[in-house]
């Protein structure tokens, strides 16, 4: 925190600011920074993305960092404590970045099953998604940087991101979508917040009256620092009023200094809010320890830290959920003879989802060459097949250096692809700048040379030779931001010039992926030429802050043409002899990714088919999932389907994490932070989503998640808080602390867990409060909700008591009619148990509530 002298340092500098250099901070430098006033001591900051890691300054291809595990595996662990862990690690990694502000975590909790973003979020539940987004921002600021809580708030959708005007009743969007956010309020206080795009009730978030001045800053008395998403600021004067301290990035789009200079100079209520603002930034200097530091920024460095890798392999087991286990997991690979590894994500290093969640990785792991190498350390002799199956890629393959398939020039030249900026849209004349980059997929919307102008045009020339590992059919894809053409050889190969569709690639600015099917021949080189102008197609739908940006993006792929049916007949084959196959299915940062949202739950491209034509021949199978939200499994009642793991995305160790479990190296402990249902249709949103013209009514109110399917009685296909083990528990007997609840009060229940199998583990104990008594409120509520929950990790015959609190706001429920919270009078049934299926609880008595109290 900062000490009485800086605060008064923080006071006399801003008496001593004038007007316009106060204006000046309210608004980024450039796409990272802050503005700094170096005649007054005033240091710029600098930002990072974020929840997964810090990526440092530069969207694609930057400097190296660690990859953590994305949210959603995360909140599976169910353990706050081992979130701050993580956050401590990551503000490491900001700090090598140069950074003082991370822009995470993300904590919006997940309305629907195809919310493209899910991943990035801990759970559907907002307690759990508040007590996991607590413990990491604790950790984050405990090393002394900021932790920017996001998308404040009700992002639920990546559909019309920047428009979409949600209809949200007050109550719901309390207890729900606010929930998170005042719990992290309470027990860890973010230094910074982002406000979401979205528009909630006829206004935007940036400047909502309601979730920023009335809920944020006046029930809560936030006075930590609120920021803008990226080109999220939509108002001037509006958004300084409502709270908003800093719009982001610059320079300044919505606040240009000369035009807020003059409101400011006319109106001493925009003055005032001036000062806050400029207060509030000077503020978060001095939190982040940079008060006064005028030292220029250092360069940004990666650090291969094996303590870093070490947490990142134990969050990602621990996340870790083992949905069914026919006594075919752990492996026993002293009693195997081969081991068939299958699918398309078994020689694939599924790391996280896309957008500003991802980053330049230290390295990958792939569950393939990780399982092998494990696996052969107990059995030398053991055979492990491998069968792609499927091509699950949503668009064509980029191409990578490590592949040692591309290099800049010719023989013995870098790996890589060489791009160079020129002035003007010709790609001719002197090279301004250059840059190598180590694979084909370049989002330029943060390293455009600072002399090249909008105005004046400009052009990017991505040159590369490129090889086949075998002589066949390929595709060659070719995607833009703006016009471009692709060359092989000299020759024309795509133009895609004049444009106009554009697709979900780079961020939804990206033109629609087109491709050409080419004979290529092994061992020869092909010289690829890409011509990209600042060009924007007169007939493409443009994109007004990427146009002001200058933005600039360049996707090429390359790939063999493959057909499924054929891949799926090889796999079948390769399984017959079999005595275990494990196949590894599910999404990537294709499918789940910032800007677009799925459209379906089914596994893409024959997964289904895969998996059940290989249960046909072998009838022990494994299937390991990896997704950041629920897909369907259709096959998961097959019999000859012996065991099922949910895997999400594990960071740059996932490859490792996925071989920890199956060889029994890690006891699953992972418990389902959200339902997966049976099928789409079956989910309580599948009505409204996304919505329709760019408006979306909440219609299922607080039946979201698991409150929706226990209340309505809809059988999900794994429930909320599930997850099996490899060891065997029991619970005892509850004993609550009271059977009366009173104001200023609290509930204790305390329960013995004992590890009755042989191995080592962890157990979460939920607790779900089910209301006796009806409710004042007109909005129908749920039939119950968990309340708290708390993980014991236990040693073979160990038994502990798990403790678990609820205080006397946690019964409050939101009455719309009065504008109050209330804590009605009647009786409340405690339920303890190890998920939200009435068959996994067992009621631990009863707690009275005598008086109504309320508060606001």
């Amino acid at each position: 925190m900062v000490d009485a002298i800086v605060l008064n340092e923080i006071e006399e500098t801003l008496a001593q600011l004038t007007l316009e250099e106060k204006v000046s901070l309210l608004a980024g430098k450039d796409f990272w920074r802050t503005v700094p006033v170096p005649g007054k001591n005033v240091p710029s900051i600098k930002t990072s993305d974020g929840p997964s890691g810090a990526r440092g300054d530069t969207f694609t291809g930057g400097t190296k960092a660690a990859f953590f595990p994305s949210g959603i595996s995360m909140g599976a662990t169910f353990n706050p404590d081992l979130a701050y862990e993580v956050g401590q690690f990551i503000a490491d990694e900001v700090k090598s970045k140069s950074a003082s502000v991370l822009l995470a975590p993300t904590a919006c909790c997940h309305r629907s099953p195809l919310g493209g973003r899910n991943f990035e979020s801990y759970s559907e539940d907002p307690l759990l998604s508040g007590k996991m987004a607590s413990g990491y921002i604790r950790g984050v600021q405990s090393k002394g940087v900021a932790a920017t809580m996001k998308h404040y708030a009700a992002n639920e959708q990546e559909t019309w991101r920047l428009s979409v005007d949600e209809t949200i009743d007050e109550t719901t969007l309390r207890e729900i979508y606010l929930k998170p956010f005042e719990i992290a309020m309470r027990e860890a206080q973010p230094w910074a917040v982002m406000t979401a795009y979205n528009i909630i009730n006829g206004v935007h978030c940036d400047s909502n009256p309601l979730t920023l001045k009335q809920i944020l800053r006046g029930e809560w008395n936030y006075e930590g620092l609120v920021m803008s998403d990226w080109f999220g600021c939509n108002s001037m004067v509006e958004s300084l009023l409502a709270g908003l301290d800093l719009e982001m990035p610059g320079p300044a789009k919505k606040r240009p200094v000369k035009e807020l200079l003059a409101e400011a100079e006319k109106d001493e209520n925009v003055r005032a809010a001036v000062d806050k603002a400029a207060r509030r930034i000077l503020t978060l200097i001095a939190k982040v320890g940079k008060w006064k530091d005028m030292t220029p920024e250092a360069p940004e460095v990666s650090r291969e830290d094996p303590e870093t890798a070490k947490i990142i392999r134990k969050a990602g087991a621990e996340g870790v959920v083992l949905l069914k286990n026919d006594n075919a997991l752990p492996l026993q690979p002293k009693s195997l003879k081969k081991v068939a590894f299958i699918g398309p994500n078994a020689k694939a290093t599924v790391a996280g989802g896309g957008g500003s969640a991802n980053l330049n990785p230290n390295y990958l792991t792939q569950p393939y060459e990780t399982f092998v190498s494990a696996i052969q350390e107990i059995n030398s002799q053991i055979e492990v097949p491998f069968a792609q199956g499927c091509i699950i890629d949503r668009w064509v393959p980029i191409i990578n250096a490590e592949s040692g398939l591309c290099r800049v020039g010719g023989p013995g030249s870098e790996p890589g692809l060489l791009a160079e900026w020129f002035r003007g849209y010709e790609t001719k004349g002197g090279v301004v700048s250059s840059t190598v980059f180590k694979d084909s997929s370049l989002f330029l919307v943060d390293t455009r040379p600072a002399e090249l102008t909008v105005e004046e045009g400009f052009s990017v020339k991505l040159t590369s030779q490129v090889s086949v590992p075998e002589t066949g059919k390929y595709n060659i894809s070719l995607s833009t931001i703006t016009a471009s053409k692709l060359y092989l050889d000299g020759e024309l190969l795509i133009d895609n010039w004049d444009f106009k569709e554009r697709g979900n690639l780079m961020m939804n600015v990206g033109s629609e992926e087109q491709v050409r099917t080419i004979e290529l021949k092994k061992g020869q080189w092909y010289e690829m030429v890409v011509h990209n102008a600042s060009i924007w197609p007169k007939e493409s739908p443009s994109d007004i802050f990427m146009q002001e940006l200058g933005a600039m993006g360049i996707r090429v792929g390359l790939a063999f043409d493959y057909d499924n049916n054929t891949l799926v007949t090889q796999a079948v084959d390769a399984v017959k002899d079999s005595d275990a196959v494990v196949v590894v299915v599910g999404l990537n940062n294709e499918w789940e990714s910032e800007s677009y949202d799925r459209t379906s739950t089914k596994l893409p491209n024959q997964q289904d088919d895969l998996i059940n034509e290989i249960a046909k021949v072998n009838s022990n199978v494994i299937v390991v999932n990896q997704s950041g939200a629920p897909v369907d499994m259709p096959w998961a009642e097959n019999p000859n389907i012996k065991a099922v793991v949910q895997a999400w995305y594990g960071g740059q160790e996932a490859g490792n994490v996925i071989a920890d479990v199956l060889l029994g190296k890690q006891n699953p402990s992972g418990k389902l932070p959200l339902t997966f249902p049976v099928k789409l249709e079956d989910n309580p949103t599948h009505m409204y989503f996304p919505g329709k013209d760019q408006k979306v009514e909440y219609t299922e109110k607080l039946m979201v998640g698991y409150r929706y399917y226990d209340t309505g009685n809809v059988e999900p296909r794994f429930p909320f808080g599930y997850g099996l083990s490899y060891s065997t528990w029991k619970l005892g007997k509850t004993v609550l602390s009271t059977t009366e609840l009173t104001e200023g009060g609290s509930l204790t229940a305390s329960v013995d867990i004992s590890n009755t199998g042989a191995v080592a583990g962890a157990e979460v104990v939920q607790l779900y409060v089910k209301r006796k008594v009806p409710t004042t409120s007109s909005v129908k509520r749920p039939i119950k909700e968990l309340k708290g929950f708390k993980k014991t990790h236990l040693a073979p015959g160990e038994t502990a008591v798990a403790e678990i609190s609820v205080d006397d706001k946690s019964l409050g429920v939101w009455i719309q009619e009065t504008g109050r919270w209330v804590v009605e009078a009647g009786d409340y049934e405690i339920l303890i148990g190890t998920s939200s299926a009435e068959s996994a609880l067992t009621v631990a008595g009863t707690v009275t509530v005598k008086a109504t109290w309320s508060w606001i």
